[in-house]
């Protein structure tokens, strides 16, 4: 595959629950974002095994992790909340 050839630029993600109100994204893979064709393409080598939700996010490698958005409306998330 060609696109197995490219370098991957950015550091991917997942967000994994843990409890009712937070969670945190953990480091997942590698992927690079495709600006001919508007794809990102994303190489996962683990995904959390518990509180796994399916979202992923790609950071540019060095970058920290975005920190994660509240659950709910009403949750806040504290520094606490974050891995």
């Amino acid at each position: 595959m060609a696109d197995n050839l490219k370098t991957h630029t950015h550091t991917a993600y997942a967000f994994s629950r843990q409890g009712k109100k937070s969670g945190c994204m953990l480091e997942c893979g590698t992927g690079r974002i495709d600006k001919d064709q508007n794809v990102a393409h994303v190489h996962m080598n683990r995904t959390p095994t518990l509180g796994y939700t399916g979202y992923i996010v790609l950071s540019p490698i060095g970058a920290p992790p975005p920190i994660p958005q509240p659950l709910r409306h009403d949750a806040g998330i504290s520094d606490e909340d974050v891995c």
